[in-house]
């Protein structure tokens, strides 16, 4: 089994990227026809396929992922970052006002300005601390997967997502957007 599989439960002729976001931003990834969706937990400090996925994600499935709030260890998110290596075809970055930052900076240099973009609602005020990193992709949520299926279209592959939550919510500081 390879790490593509095992931990990201993408096979190799899919193109696999990696979003690193809020659950509540799920339905921004939604199309038409579906694409495969995997939700990644972790549990330990260890980072495995949650259990009934892959799927495919509908409108109805982004509604569910709003409310399956996972346990949240930035400290796991990085470690994974920092092990990131050809598992992943591109890693997208909720910005999320800044707290997207952090798990930024984990990410390996190599990966960082031919393999990975910056998302965000309606404005990027961080942007010049993303470029000192060395990113150079930033677009809205709202276009990551049309950009997405573009690269996927040009590696000649069919898309498949991945999705890391990196806020915790529970019932006490969730709201529905």
């Amino acid at each position: 089994m390879t790490i593509r599989s095992e931990f990201f439960g993408v096979s190799p002729d899919q193109f696999a990227a990696l979003v690193l976001d809020n659950e509540v931003t799920v339905g921004e990834f939604v199309t038409s026809p579906p694409i495969s969706w995997t939700r990644l937990v972790q549990r330990n400090g260890i980072f495995r396929v949650a259990e009934g996925y892959p799927n495919l994600l509908t409108a109805a499935q982004a509604k569910f992922e709003m409310r399956n709030w996972d346990e949240v260890s930035l400290p796991s998110i990085v470690r994974l970052l920092a092990e990131l290596d050809d598992g992943v075809d591109y890693v997208l970055f909720g910005n999320n006002a800044g707290q997207g930052l952090p798990l930024a900076q984990s990410l390996p240099p190599n990966l960082i300005a031919a393999r990975a973009a910056i998302i965000y609602a309606n404005s990027l005020p961080e942007q010049s601390a993303y470029q000192q990193l060395g990113y150079r992709a930033f677009f809205r949520r709202s276009a990551a997967t049309s950009r997405l299926l573009e690269l996927a279209n040009n590696a000649g592959r069919p898309m498949a997502l991945c999705f890391i939550n990196t806020i915790q919510h529970n019932e006490f500081n969730y709201h529905d957007p």
